[in-house]
């Protein structure tokens, strides 16, 4: 099945439309970044809507915060036809990035809301975290250890990788604070709060990732049999496509 025949299959129980269809074909065209893993990744953040967290400043068909967002625009606004609002974007007195003027400052925000624009923003973080994590690991990233980096930034993903590999019985909440209290369902078990470890978080994120990936595989099976080859960043666990 062809990327452009996808739209309208039900992932992981959300309904991928036309127009966002079209709009993570675009990012993964324009980024490189395989359009299987960006339909996974929103799936998982958003169930393919735009949202605002109840949690977090997270916003948009990726959830980007506040200060994640402003830095992708800073860095990458440009190329695409963002320059003006790029040059804007400051690093404050407190060390957060900002806009001097507040309607401009929110007038970014907002593109979050505009999908073409968060899927290819979601494409190039993608490409960045990959590039990190694999400096760190000295091997590629697979498709969960990238959404776990989408989720707490490359360092933070890191400093859990490194830790389930010293020891996976610690608490993943005490390594990321800030992390635990945005994504509590991640990080806490249901009903007790009790405190996952990095082992279980670690297994929480592959399962949530890998379910919509095996499914786009399962629905697209005689493409995947043509041999198209993946995108970057991705280990050969999962079945995969051409970006």
């Amino acid at each position: 099945m062809a990327e452009e025949q996808l739209a309208g299959v039900m992932v992981a129980g959300h309904r991928l439309t036309p127009e966002v269809s079209a709009s993570l074909q675009e990012a993964s065209a324009s980024t490189g970044v395989n359009f299987d893993f960006l339909v996974a990744q929103a799936t998982v953040e958003s169930g393919l809507q735009n949202r605002q967290s109840r949690h977090s400043s997270a916003a948009g068909l990726f959830q980007f915060t506040s200060q994640t967002w402003l830095r992708m625009i800073r860095a990458h606004g440009a190329q695409y036809g963002l320059g003006d609002l790029a040059s804007e974007i400051t690093t404050l007195g407190n060390g957060h990035l900002g806009v001097s003027d507040r309607a401009s400052e929110q007038k970014i925000l907002d593109l979050r809301q505009d999908v073409k624009l968060s899927a290819i923003m979601a494409g190039e973080l993608a490409k960045e975290n990959a590039q990190a994590l694999e400096k760190a690991l000295h091997r590629k990233a697979n498709p969960a250890e990238l959404h776990l980096a989408h989720l707490l930034g490359a360092t933070g993903a890191v400093r859990v990788l490194r830790a389930r590999a010293a020891d996976p019985s610690q608490s993943a909440a005490a390594l990321t604070p800030q992390a635990a209290k945005q994504n509590p369902q991640l990080f806490y078990e249901r009903g007790n709060h009790t405190p996952v470890t990095v082992a279980g978080l670690y297994g929480k994120i592959k399962t949530r990732i890998e379910t919509p990936l095996k499914q786009l595989a399962a629905a697209q099976r005689p493409a995947v049999a043509d041999g198209l080859r993946p995108g970057p960043g991705l280990s050969d666990d999962v079945p995969k496509r051409r970006v």
